[in-house]
């Protein structure tokens, strides 16, 4: 039994795998061509490095704009001939312009020396390959292609493999062919995040390298580029959701992986959008949407079908198959008719595919969702202000109120009575009482401007009526008891209306409470500067006389003082000291331990004292064992 239901999960657990990740969401966001464009334009002010240059220039100009020949100068400035990356984008950079030459003999020695050299980069020798070919020097094809056979065995970063692919994309057809072949197993090494994106470690500078470094070798390779379409998809949600990058590199890595997914010679994302408001109702019935690639441009004649429109609340399909209608000579934008007074407020998802027209290699048709909101206006209706008295609920003055007008007559309340207000919200698309989520009744103090809010409740059941009841005793304190005339204002907003609305019931109800007024909180004066406290440090303990101290200095040292009286007394006996090295020693020992004390006490924590004295004791060890065998051996000789 337990084998037969572990078969069953493993057949089905890859089934429910494919089915869980064979759809890719493809709500891809048009390039943020604008943003770019500007950042490149801020960086051509002003230039620190040759980098900075290379990516500004080469960024407009993929954006369709000529950089200037007075560039010329500042690339000649600032390149270091000493460097090959400086050269690459020096050389790079002088291609963006109409008529830029720099002088190919100062760069020669370098980038030949970078090729030759075994302790170059992939990254370098792709830099030093590359600046040949835009200064028109001359390359070893085999020795290149030797050299990066020989990196790739030592530095299999994924960076490093996508500068071999740039390096590639240089030489014959026959080499390209070879990495563009390798383009299937660089993109198996992304990470996938959520299922839906593919980058790879290092970010939108990493990644956009890569991912050009593909479509490069195989241009030059002569053939498509072999990338699944489901993972093409997930590269581009990848760079549509950059909307701001950091970096000039990051930019221009940007600009060129939305122009390579943008050409109709290569398979390319369909990116669909709402151009107008999510809001529908019967001032806005349609629903327009744009079918563009990532650069905004148009992708011929497409039949757009929206397959469903679905409530979000309970999946209540409200339209099914319905074809949209082009709006444009272009054919970017289509409109679908969505406001029907039998569609109820709500929001709504709309699902839509796509049919190409025209010929290309179009890939996420299908699997595009839409989010909009079917709004509607209300009314207020069975308003009634009612105020009772807390003691007697059957003495009550009721006001029937029609909306938007208020009161004319002035109102007066005080402790013994209490407020309430009724009122039901119609939506007058279906002429039903609907709820909405947020109904408040406002207090405003005319003199002081004070606002007081309280919370309109719902009752249940199909016709809610909305109820705020408000007690001028249990309440007081909501009015710090201010006895004063008030502003009353009904206020009434929901996502899903077209126009939240506040309505002015009275201009002036007088309130008057039994106790005192309190005053109100000054909360500005919550962030003024406060008084400065000053630290005042305890006064120091007084202290005994000098000659207290003085005595007890001299009772410690009167031990001492009595050893050396008994020196005095007994004598001295020097003669039994043994002479020699290993006596030396010792006593330099035993000094160095009782100094290692002395450090230990002002400078040196356990640790360090106990790790020198592992190396002082060595020594004392040694010498203190030789000098009492001496000491011992005159002993036995005397006897």
């Amino acid at each position: 039994m337990y084998r037969s239901f572990m078969m069953i999960i493993f057949i089905l657990l890859p089934i429910y795998s494919w089915c869980a990740t064979s759809t890719v969401a493809t709500n891809l966001y048009p390039a943020n061509l604008n943003g770019l464009k500007s950042q490149f334009q801020t960086a051509m002010k002003s230039f620190s490095d040759v980098a900075s240059i290379h990516y500004s220039l080469a960024g407009i100009k993929e954006l369709g704009v000529q950089p200037p020949d007075t560039y010329c100068n500042d690339i000649k400035k600032l390149v270091d001939k000493t460097n090959i990356e400086s050269i690459y984008h020096a050389t790079e950079a002088a291609k963006t312009l109409t008529n830029c030459n720099l002088p190919v003999e100062d760069y020669r020695s370098k980038i030949s020396s970078t090729i030759q050299s075994d302790k170059s980069t992939t990254a370098e020798i792709y830099y030093a390959v590359r600046s040949s070919i835009n200064l028109g020097l001359n390359i070893d094809e085999s020795l290149i292609e030797k050299r990066l056979n020989t990196l790739a065995k030592t530095d299999d970063s994924i960076l490093s493999q996508g500068y071999a692919l740039l390096t590639g994309a240089q030489l014959s057809p026959a080499i390209a062919k070879y990495y563009a072949d390798t383009i299937n197993d660089l993109v198996q090494q992304a990470d996938e995040i959520d299922g839906r994106i593919l980058q790879y470690e290092g970010g939108i500078s990493t990644t956009g390298l890569i991912f050009n470094a593909f479509y490069e070798v195989a241009e030059k390779a002569g053939t498509s580029i072999k990338i699944d379409p489901k993972q093409l998809l997930k590269f581009a949600n990848y760079f549509s959701t950059k909307r701001h990058v950091a970096t000039l590199r990051s930019a221009y890595y940007l600009t060129k992986a939305f122009k390579y997914i943008s050409d109709n010679k290569n398979s390319m994302p369909i990116v669909v959008t709402r151009v107008s408001s999510s809001e529908v109702n019967a001032q806005n019935p349609s629903v327009l949407v744009s079918v563009t690639n990532l650069f905004g441009q148009p992708v011929g004649e497409m039949i757009v079908t929206a397959e469903s429109a679905k409530r979000n609340e309970d999946g209540v399909v409200v339209i099914s198959k319905q074809k949209l209608t082009s709006k444009s000579s272009d054919f970017t934008v289509y409109e679908l008719p969505f406001y029907d007074k039998k569609i109820s407020r709500g929001f709504y998802t709309i699902h839509l595919t796509l049919t190409p027209q025209t010929d290309g290699k179009f890939i996420g048709l299908t699997d595009h969702t839409i989010d909009v909101k079917v709004t509607s206006e209300v009314t207020l209706e069975n308003v009634e202000l009612n105020i009772v008295d807390r003691d007697n609920a059957a003495q009550i003055k009721t006001y029937k109120l029609t909306y938007p007008n208020g009161l004319s007559n002035n109102l007066e309340m005080d402790y013994h009575q209490k407020l309430i207000i009724k009122f039901q919200v119609k939506d007058k698309q279906t002429d039903e009482f609907i709820r909405v989520q947020q109904a408040f009744l406002r207090f405003t103090n005319k003199q002081s401007n004070k606002e007081i809010i309280y919370l309109a409740e719902a009752t249940s059941g199909s016709n809610p009526q909305y109820k705020v009841e408000v007690d001028l005793t249990t309440n007081a304190n909501d009015f710090r008891h201010q006895s004063d005339a008030y502003e009353l204002v009904l206020l009434v907003g929901d996502a899903l209306l077209q126009k939240a609305f506040s309505w002015k019931l009275t201009d002036n109800i007088q309130l008057s409470f039994h106790d005192d007024n309190v005053p109100d909180i000054d909360h500005l004066n919550i962030y003024s500067a406060k008084p400065e406290i000053i630290h005042q440090f305890r006064e120091a303990e007084k202290r005994p006389p000098a000659i207290v101290s003085l005595v007890f200095s001299g009772l410690t040292l009167l031990p001492l003082l009595i050893l050396l009286i008994s020196w005095l007394k007994l004598g001295f006996n020097l003669s039994g000291l043994p002479l020699g090295l290993s006596p030396l020693g010792f006593h330099i020992s035993h000094g160095a331990a009782f100094a290692l004390m002395y450090f230990y006490w002002k400078y040196l924590d356990m640790f360090q004292t106990m790790r020198y004295l592992a190396l002082v004791s060595i020594p004392l060890f040694l010498f203190g064992h030789r000098v009492l065998a001496i000491l011992a051996a005159r002993r036995e000789k005397k006897v």
